[in-house]
């Protein structure tokens, strides 16, 4: 049995993807935003079906769709049968993912100091 999930998204009806990612770790997003500014005029409201595939960090997106007041929007959880994203960022190196997680180890034992060395 496939353990992997995924999203089948539909707008007014119509079936727009079944996101899903067919890999050991990954990410799969659907995000609605509604948002107004005040520096400009324009509102969006929109519906995004994105992911990320992990090992490679490559960004991949099935759907970015603006909505309308009425749209109804299904979601439901799925595990196979998924479409390949429309879009899929490049991978990124060993080195770059390297520097990314020494980065990310860095702030954290920086954040982490006091209390590591209470543990001490």
């Amino acid at each position: 049995m496939n353990t992997n999930h995924g999203f089948k998204v539909t707008l007014n009806e119509n079936v727009l993807t079944h996101a899903g990612i067919e890999d050991k770790q990954f990410i799969v997003s659907c995000i609605l935003d509604s948002f107004n500014r005040q520096i400009s005029p324009e509102t969006e409201t929109n519906l995004q079906v994105s992911g990320l595939i992990t090992a490679s960090q490559q960004h991949v997106k099935w759907v970015n769709t603006p909505l309308k007041l009425g749209d109804k929007i299904t979601i439901e959880v799925i595990n196979k049968n998924f479409n390949a994203p429309e879009t899929i960022s490049a991978p990124k190196s060993e080195e770059d993912i390297l520097q990314k997680k020494l980065k990310t180890y860095n702030k954290l034992k920086e954040e982490l100091k006091n209390y590591l060395n209470e543990q001490s």
